[in-house]
């Protein structure tokens, strides 16, 4: 379930002043916008209501009133609402440990794990899963670190009878983009919302009439504002990255929500052609033993 402070921490970064004017205080007084209306915090928060819609829209959220749904859900769940902060980046240092690498990046990797939960839209993903379900076929993109993700979900679809494509070569993708059809869903993945192939591919997919998800990054970008369905995670990666370590585990682990999610919704459907073809995979290494 999405927490409205984790959210507005998430975008943060990405606001323009008088965004992040509202957001810092909301993050502070989160009370504030479940108990008033739009023009009571603007006049609180010391801006005005045009930034705070501002504000909810960079934030991918339908008005202020979703907001406050968010906040409420803060404050009425479980006791001590407030989102864990993002841990600080990695600090290189040639004469560092193997053991202070290792628990640095483990820790990292495990919090940054942790707020893909404090991000969940459930609605996005039972959407999502039911585009996949419903599609005559489905096409995966992603390129760079994203293709990993793409290609990790296309063997998971495959394996469960969803007819599937992927392929690492941009030019390919984008040509299966241009081939689709009403019928078809698009999946496509990119933890910036940026990459220029890839939102290329996205509005070659939508100008097909494909159901368009995006897998990316919280907050607003070209492929967030193109896609039918966001899928969320979140904003863990400074701009300029030693590695794509974080946001490759946060995307594997939407990967792997929506491939249990999709099992869950199919499951007469899926669980056998998913123990088949684990038995011939099996079968298969059997007869290559054999035959060394």
């Amino acid at each position: 379930m999405t927490g409205g402070v984790a959210l507005l921490r998430e975008i943060i970064d990405s606001c323009t002043d008088s965004e992040r004017k509202i957001a810092e205080y909301l993050v502070s007084n989160p009370k504030t916008a479940v108990f008033c209306t739009i023009a009571e915090l603007a006049r609180q928060a010391d801006t005005n209501p045009p930034a705070i819609i501002r504000l909810c829209k960079r934030a991918n959220l339908s008005g202020y009133r979703e907001l406050q749904i968010l906040l409420t859900r803060d404050l009425y769940s479980a006791p001590g609402y407030e989102a864990e902060a993002p841990s600080p980046a990695l600090e290189l240092d040639s004469g560092q440990s193997v053991e202070a690498i290792a628990k640095t990046v483990v820790s990292r990797t495990t919090a940054a794990i942790e707020r893909v939960l404090s991000l969940i839209n459930a609605a996005a993903v039972e959407d999502a899963t039911a585009a996949l379900l419903g599609a005559r076929s489905v096409a995966i993109f992603g390129v760079g670190a994203s293709a990993n993700v793409a290609y990790d979900l296309y063997q998971k679809l495959s394996g469960i009878g969803i007819p599937c494509s992927f392929a690492f070569d941009a030019d390919v993708q984008i040509s299966v983009a241009c081939g689709m059809t009403p019928d078809d869903a698009a999946i496509a993945v990119s933890y910036s919302g940026k990459s220029t192939h890839t939102v290329a591919i996205a509005e070659e997919a939508k100008r097909s009439g494909a159901r368009l998800i995006g897998l990316t990054r919280v907050g607003q970008s070209a492929l967030s504002k193109l896609a039918d369905i966001v899928l969320s995670v979140p904003a863990t990666e400074p701009i300029v990255r030693t590695s794509s370590s974080l946001s490759r585990a946060t995307q594997l682990v939407m990967v792997d929500i929506l491939y249990a999610t999709v099992i869950c919704r199919s499951i007469e459907r899926s669980v056998p052609l998913l123990e088949r073809s684990l038995k011939a995979v099996h079968e298969q290494d059997a007869k290559r033993d054999a035959e060394n």
